[in-house]
């Protein structure tokens, strides 16, 4: 299955109701990716810009950007997701791009 990332952002309502709503919405969360046929792969919660980095599985483009919105829409965090692939997977993309290299 296509592995996918996303960059989340936790908003200001987010933040305000996080200590009463915090653990229920990380798990609103996933139940929403798995409805639209996808699994939670690891998730880093990080310093910085982005307050979490999640790796996903989704059958597809439209399963993975039918989870970010029906996410996004609970109103504590803003999301952007895309599409990734492994060094493996890179190196036989360019191979397959550009000709192998000797």
């Amino acid at each position: 299955m296509p592995t996918y990332v996303s960059l989340v952002k936790f908003t200001q309502h987010g933040l305000m109701t996080m200590k009463d709503k915090g653990i229920e919405r990380a798990e609103a969360v996933q139940k929403n990716a798995k409805a639209q046929g996808g699994k939670l792969l690891q998730a880093y919660y990080c310093l910085g810009e982005y307050d979490v980095v999640a790796i996903w599985e989704f059958p597809d483009n439209r399963a993975a950007m039918k989870a970010a919105v029906l996410n996004a829409s609970l109103g504590h965090i803003q999301i952007t997701t895309m599409p990734a692939v492994t060094r493996d997977d890179w190196k036989k993309l360019l191979q397959d791009a550009l000709g192998k290299q000797k």
